[in-house]
């Protein structure tokens, strides 16, 4: 008879810990109450003791493994058990696996338990194994849409570029995709002849969906199975759900966590369900103590949110992007003041979410999806909301610096660019940025640590006829001016014609939105996450300005900046001093070679 010894409930709200110390080994004898091993919470280290006494036949954990709630730690057996008691009067079948003398060959036992479903497993692999190949049989080879890019997780079909019977060879592109804000094309990851093209114009593919087969000759010998064909590791998988989850692991193994370590498939435009991995009965959600808080504030069922992270990880955003709450959710908390947290409030009108009118009683209306643009704004503006911004406004004096665009802009169309304000500003920005490091930064709100870059990716807002697009310019305090005209000149042509690749739209640290060619003379910029401030430039003119060495008004080119920032991290006074830096290096051109 064994007992397994699982981690009990150790507060509130504390679903898992991670093992610091293990107090036994196998063989040893322990009384109820006794602790077997010592575990580190959100806020402690704790002891668990066991449940009940006995000889350890197995310890499961080891440390640095993580433990949820009703995980097994360690079984108790008999210290004189033979293994005779679960078989005694039975004759395994020719060709079972029979349980090793030294296990308890109980199937509640995990080691055994693991060891019979490796066995099934070998054996069902033997079976459904095909038979050698005698050449006559071409391999067929699954090519399936790969990451294209961070937090990107599928694309819509725009142009298919492959037939049946046609030849491709490796990185040939088979089909295009749209994502929220580029069109990409997607490459054979293998040579050979097309079998068959799974997709058409119009469908939603997820990454790892299968695009197309190929066949007779394919060139990589890593292929996947073709469609509607098992792949023979999870077809022949015995079912296993009754046994432990707890496998033995080598000592020094990495806790791999089961998504990881079998990640799921899916056939092409197939949903992928949210959560349905369980664990003793219970669904396993991949989110931290503080993403399940936040959750409970929001009204948020985690167990419908789709993870952006590794293995499905539910982050912060992720719930505030979910955002509605289900039926008979608890109220929002209030403090002392009787108000809700700023949190709750902001994300009150995704969550209060009413349906709307029927408009067509007042008249003709027409409706016309978004475009994946939209929905990617839709996205991001959500997650903004949960910044509580502030607003500097300011004015720099441009009249000499534009003296010296207008001189200098000649020497810039030479080398093939139109020198702008935006380019200067982009350079006087990223010396502010290196001075000011704390506005290239950002918050890990998880880990409470804020995260500095020795880097500086200064991204602009470019208008375009499909939405508003940011490219990003990497390393812009290592560039001159020219070279910031440039680049960025390419960029926004390729942004305009939806050429940009997702790399040349990501890692921004700071983002500079100029519309004074529009018009307006101040707006407020919203701050795109996970930066923590953006500059808003307006149309600039003529204005009287007093000289007080003069003691006259003085017609001054004068440049209103409106600075947003993340009053998380960024304090008023910060920002001042970053916007007369930035309007001091403006007035006086020289500053900026300093």
């Amino acid at each position: 008879m064994t007992t397994e010894l699982k981690l009990p409930d150790v507060g509130d709200n504390i679903e898992q810990g991670t093992v610091v110390t293990v107090l036994v080994k196998a063989g040893d004898t322990v009384t109820a109450g006794q602790p077997i091993i010592e575990i580190e919470t959100d806020k402690a280290v704790v002891e668990v003791p066991a449940e009940s006494g006995g000889t350890v036949a197995a310890v499961n954990v080891q440390v640095g493994d993580t433990v949820k709630v009703g995980g097994v730690i360690a079984t108790l057996g008999a210290a004189a058990s033979t293994g005779t008691e679960a078989s005694a009067g039975q004759t395994p079948a020719p060709g079972t696996p029979s349980a090793e003398p030294d296990a308890p060959a109980t199937a509640s036992d995990p080691a055994t338990a693991n060891r019979v479903a490796a066995a099934q497993l070998e054996s069902q692999k033997a079976q459904a194994a095909p038979a050698p190949s005698t050449g006559n049989q071409p391999s067929s080879t699954a090519i399936t849409l790969p990451d294209v890019g961070d937090n990107i997780e599928q694309g819509t079909v725009v142009t298919v570029l492959v037939k049946p019977g046609d030849s491709v060879k490796e990185g040939q592109p088979v089909i295009e995709i749209e994502t929220d804000k580029a069109v990409v094309e997607v490459p054979a990851s293998a040579g050979g002849t097309v079998q068959s093209v799974n997709v058409k114009v119009g469908d939603t593919v997820k990454v790892g969906g299968v695009i197309a087969t190929l066949g007779g000759g394919a060139s990589t010998a890593a292929s996947a199975a073709a469609p509607g064909t098992p792949a023979p590791a999870s077809a022949a998988a015995p079912d296993v759900s009754s046994l432990s989850t707890q496998v033995p692991r080598p000592p020094g193994a990495a806790s791999v966590s089961p998504e990881r370590a079998h990640p799921p498939t899916q056939a092409p435009g197939a949903e992928r369900p949210y959560n349905t991995q369980s664990y003793d009965g219970r669904p396993i959600i991949p989110a931290a103590p503080s993403v399940r808080r936040l959750a409970r504030e929001l009204g948020v069922d985690l167990r419908g949110v789709q993870g952006s992270g590794i293995a499905g990880r539910i982050s912060e955003e992720d719930v505030r992007r979910t955002g509605g709450a289900p039926t008979g959710a608890a109220p929002a908390p209030v403090d002392a003041t009787g108000a809700a947290p700023a949190a709750v409030a902001a994300a009150a009108p995704v969550t209060a979410a009413a349906p709307l009118p029927d408009f067509a009683k007042w008249g003709p209306v027409t409706r016309e999806d978004m475009s994946g643009i939209r929905k990617a704004t839709v996205r991001s503006m959500t997650a903004s909301t949960q910044i509580p911004m502030v607003t500097h406004f300011d004015k720099a004096d441009v009249t000499v610096m534009e003296e010296v665009r207008k001189r200098y802009g000649a020497r810039v169309e030479k080398a093939g660019g139109k020198l702008t304000m935006t380019h200067i500003l982009m350079k006087v920005v990223a010396n502010a940025l290196r001075k000011f490091p704390k506005f290239g930064a950002s918050l890990d709100l998880e880990n409470n640590q804020v995260i500095f870059k020795d880097y500086v990716n200064i991204g602009v807002a470019v208008d375009t006829p499909v939405g508003l697009l940011v490219p990003v310019v990497k390393d812009a305090d290592r560039k001159s001016i020219t070279d910031l005209v440039l680049e960025l000149s390419e960029l926004a042509g390729r942004a305009r014609e939806r050429k940009l690749k997702p790399d040349e739209m990501q890692g921004a640290t700071f983002t500079i939105s100029n519309l004074g060619g529009i018009g307006g003379h101040a707006f407020t910029p919203i701050v795109n996450s996970p930066e923590v401030a953006i500059l808003g430039v307006s149309r600039g003119g003529m204005e009287p300005v007093w000289n007080k060495e003069t003691g006259t008004f003085e017609p001054r080119n004068m440049l209103p900046l409106s600075l947003t920032y993340d009053h998380r991290l960024i304090d008023g006074a910060d920002a001042a001093r970053f916007v007369r830096f930035i309007a001091e290096s403006l007035e006086d051109p020289f500053l900026i070679s300093l």
